[in-house]
Order: C-alpha cells, then structure tokens, then sequence
C-alpha cells in the first residue's frame, strides 16, 4: 500500500534528483501530493483503467493550477545536463536550485572552509557529480587522503574543465581553475604536487566539497 507524500519529503526528493524548484506553492501541499501520485502511476492497473486515472489526475492538475510545475519538472527530468542551456540560466534561478554553500562555490568562485564538508571522509565506491548540473566529474577510485581538508583526486572524468593557471601554475606557485564543463560551476584548482603524495599522474585536483554530489555504487 502507498503511503502519503508529506510536502517537504517530496520537496527533497525532486531537489537530490536536480529538479529545479520554479514556481512551486509551499502553501500547498495537496497539490505537491498531487503531483508524486501522478508522477508515479501503478503498473499494476489494467492499461484502461490506468488511462483513466491519469486523465482524471490531469483534470485536476489543470484545475489547481500547478501544470507548469509538472511540466517544469518533466523537462529537467528528461533531459541529462548537456540538453540543457545552463548558459541561459540566470541567478535567480541558480539560488533556487542550490542551496546557500553551493551557490558560494559554483556560481560565487567562493571555497569553503577546510574540513567542513561530509564528502571530504567519504570512501565508498561511486561517483562525484556536478551539484549543479550533475554531470560526472570524478570516479572514487581516483581519490585520495590529502590531509588538506578538501577532497582531492589524482585524475578527473571529461566532465571537468581546466582553465590555465600561466607560469605560476606551472611552476607549483598556485592552481589552474577547474570548472565543470557543462554549467561551468567553478569546483576548485588543480595542482601539479601530487608527487608529495606519490600520485599516478602527478596531479592533484583540490574540490570543494559542496560543489559535488556523491552518487554510491550499486551493490551486487
């Protein structure tokens, strides 16, 4: 049997799966209940019965007013983040998508304080996807205990953009900016000491730890 869908259950639901939160009524959760019902339709149901349901549940969406909501929501859900023109996205738009630290970080070029985010002791296998967009930035298998606080890796996906940091760069004296190369969310620095830490590649990416969400790997 179903249980009901308390409003702000659903809420962070649709926000860990990247829905952006446009237009919703938070005084009406009816409505957000509404929504979850018909977003997930029972395959149980004989398809004529199921057709019918989903009309009526569309009548009453229409009625209450919250289609483009639904139809907002459908949008991002379809579409993976290289469909999407995050360069057209405003910064509106962006602080309702992401919470206070992950606006800092990504659309600010801000860094967070060493050691405060939850992702820095985080060892199980999976991924770290953009927070932004979510698109797949580095593996786990390719991240390592700095001891700075901030969650390094030896090597990153294609997901991640370097920008040129000049001579200083080069010679160790500061890091080439990384961005993600789909929202351009700024993520941290690449430093060419990794051989400090005797790193296969030389490198290593320091990550804001807000700028990424984990996604673990499937249990066989």
């Amino acid at each position: 049997a179903s249980r009901p869908v308390s409003s702000q259950g659903l809420g962070a639901r649709l926000h860990r799966l990247g829905v952006p939160m446009h237009g919703v009524d938070s005084q009406a959760p009816r409505r957000r209940r509404l929504i979850a019902f018909d977003a997930k339709p029972s395959e149980r149901i004989v398809p004529e019965v199921q057709r019918a349901g989903q009309e009526r549940r569309r009548e009453i969406i229409r009625a209450t007013g919250v289609a483009p909501f639904v139809a907002t929501a459908g949008k991002a859900l379809a579409k993976g983040p290289e469909e999407i023109n995050w360069a057209a996205m405003s910064n509106d738009e962006w602080k309702r998508r992401l919470t206070p630290e992950q606006y800092f970080i990504l659309r600010e070029r801000g860094t967070e304080r060493p050691f405060s985010s939850p992702l820095f002791k985080e060892k199980r296998k999976g991924t770290f996807h953009c927070a932004g967009c979510g698109t797949a930035l580095f593996e786990s298998s390719k991240k390592f205990d700095s001891g700075t606080g901030w969650p390094s890796f030896y090597d990153a996906l294609p997901g991640v953009e370097v920008r040129g940091g000049g001579l200083a760069a080069l010679v160790g004296l500061s890091g080439e900016e990384l961005v993600c190369k789909s929202c351009k969310g700024h993520l941290g620095d690449r430093f060419n000491d990794g051989v400090l830490w005797s790193t296969p590649t030389g490198l290593r990416y320091c990550i804001d730890g807000y700028a990424l969400r984990f996604d673990p790997a499937e249990v066989s």
